[in-house]
């Protein structure tokens, strides 16, 4: 059963691998478009399915995610869906056209940098610095000679994914207010970073413990009422 599931996991992580280099080669047409939802709906069925150690390639993507979650002032999925398409739509223009001067230097208090990136992940340099950018005294990220096609690809898929995840985040989150249940992102995204599920199974599954922690504060709250009733008595 374990060898079946890796494999299915591998076939998977090929056909991304596959589907993320026709996406980048590609160009601007319909078929771009196709090819990017046919390579979401890849991921998001992988990130259903893969533990969530290794939901990204990349440490430096789950760093990014987690200290955004944690320590970002006004944290949602739909801001961090932003950052992390900007990320990965920079480094797929960097690996199409790597001469381009205007790729060598990335001025972190420019207008893109912080309305784009900045105010929606903390910490986003670590993806740049992934690419081969140096993060220089003066708030610049400079890459100095070729770039590493194998890096840059690492942060465009990682990158992509993270935007996946946002927005299997977001349906999940819309899922609970429909059902008019009470829920934090980081609660969700705590969930998803200890179980592996799709958008339905984590909204169930969490569903069930909401309900079930609510069921046992009616529970102590009832017992702590006939213990003080008995202690009057």
């Amino acid at each position: 059963m374990a060898y079946t599931t890796n494999k299915i996991h591998d076939e998977l992580w090929e056909q991304i691998l596959e589907n993320h280099w026709k996406y980048l080669e590609s160009e601007e047409s319909m078929q771009k478009i196709q090819l990017r939802r046919d390579l979401e709906e890849l991921i998001e069925n992988r990130l259903g399915k893969v533990s969530p150690k290794e939901k990204f390639f990349l440490n430096d993507t789950k760093y990014v995610f987690d200290s955004s979650v944690a320590c970002l002032d006004g944290f949602t999925a739909y801001k961090a869906s932003i950052g992390f398409e900007a990320v990965s739509q920079y480094a797929n223009n960097l690996f199409v056209k790597p001469w381009r001067k205007e790729y060598k230097v990335i001025k972190m208090y420019s207008g893109f940098y912080q309305h784009e990136i900045a105010s929606n992940l903390l910490n986003a340099e670590k993806l740049f610095q992934a690419m081969g950018y140096q993060l220089m005294t003066n708030r610049t990220l400079v890459l100095e000679g070729p770039i590493c096609p194998d890096q840059v690809m690492n942060v465009a898929r990682d990158a992509i994914t993270a935007y996946v995840e946002c927005q299997m985040m977001k349906r999940i989150y819309n899922e609970f207010t429909a059902l008019r249940l009470s829920v934090d992102w980081i609660d969700i995204y705590n969930f998803r970073s200890f179980h592996a599920a799709d958008v339905m199974q984590t909204v169930k599954q969490m569903a069930q413990l909401i309900q079930e922690k609510h069921h046992n504060k009616l529970h102590q709250a009832k017992l702590k009422g006939i213990f003080q009733r008995t202690v009057v008595h």
